[in-house]
């Protein structure tokens, strides 16, 4: 039997400042599941999401990816497994213009500029910002961003998909985009990871929960 896509294993991990700790004994996800990271504000479930990103480095215990100990992997080598949506998406998007920041991981890598382009030109048509390519990001409202993030790290054709409330800033309409297109990715076989307060994305996409309380990841 093959390993899970992720795991972490007897992780801890302490902030220098302010001393919050999060335990996590243990936590898996596999290709194709669903998983609901839950929990009060301030409880650690951010950290817990960034842990699994590789932003954060475990102070103790193993993050491991298909089976193989991550935690000396880079950044972008864990990116090319795991996708990452900010709570705040103006922290990930740094490049001059929409159709910039779609294609930015195309160009970076030298991979097939058209191919990139059909894909960005369909999810940018999906999730309204078609009309938007050539503006500044700098010059995008508060959920415009929110989607350009979003979509730009589907751009990256991860595996797994970590979403920090994803709806944010969406109304119901895009909302609603997002659902479906959600249920298509799983349906493929990836992974998504959730923080939401969204009622509605929580129920359909809530299959597995994993409680957050109080610094402890409870599965």
């Amino acid at each position: 039997m093959s390993a899970p896509l992720l795991q972490l294993q007897q992780v801890k991990y302490t902030y220098d400042k302010g001393g919050f700790t999060l335990n996590c004994p243990y936590l898996s996800i596999d290709t194709g599941e669903a998983l609901l990271i839950s929990g009060a504000n301030g409880s650690g479930k951010s950290t817990l999401s960034k842990l699994m990103a590789g932003i954060l480095k475990p102070c103790q215990g193993e993050l491991l990816l298909d089976g193989a100990t991550a935690n000396d992997y880079s950044l972008g080598r864990i990116g090319q497994t795991v996708g990452y949506l900010f709570q705040e998406p103006g922290r990930q998007l740094f490049c001059t213009t929409v159709e910039e920041e779609m294609l930015f991981k195309t160009r970076f890598l030298g991979e097939d500029i058209s191919a990139a382009q059909a894909k960005a030109e369909a999810l940018m048509q999906r999730f309204g910002l078609m009309h938007l390519c050539e503006r500044s990001i700098y010059r995008l409202s508060r959920g415009e961003k929110q989607r350009l993030a979003l979509i730009a790290t589907m751009m990256q054709e991860p595996r797994l998909l970590l979403l920090d409330e994803p709806t944010s800033g969406l109304d119901q309409a895009m909302r609603n985009v997002l659902y479906e297109l959600l249920q298509e990715l799983l349906n493929s076989s990836i992974a998504l990871a959730l923080i939401s307060h969204d009622k509605m994305l929580n129920q359909r996409f809530g299959q597995h929960v994993v409680m957050v309380e109080g610094g402890v990841v409870r599965c």
